[in-house]
């Protein structure tokens, strides 16, 4: 997906956030991100690959283990 437009002078970014401060989780007692703010830091620095708030990264870290490290309790 980013091949095709980078021979254009176009950057395609991806955007992975955990909770947004939005009504639909109104009611989650966790961290929330505001993904605007996230995102322009993100394009900012060139990013191709922004990870808002730790749920993110954290996903991002167990991906590299595979389905056990985000798992673990399967057997």
């Amino acid at each position: 997906m980013r091949l095709q437009p980078a021979g254009q002078g176009i950057r395609v970014t991806a955007l992975h956030v955990g909770y947004m401060d939005t009504d639909m989780v109104s009611d989650v007692d966790s961290e929330k991100s505001d993904p605007a703010d996230i995102a322009i830091d993100g394009i900012a620095a060139g990013a191709y690959e922004i990870l808002g708030g730790n749920a993110s990264r954290q996903a991002q870290a167990a991906l590299a283990g595979g389905v056990a490290a985000i798992y673990p309790e399967l057997p």
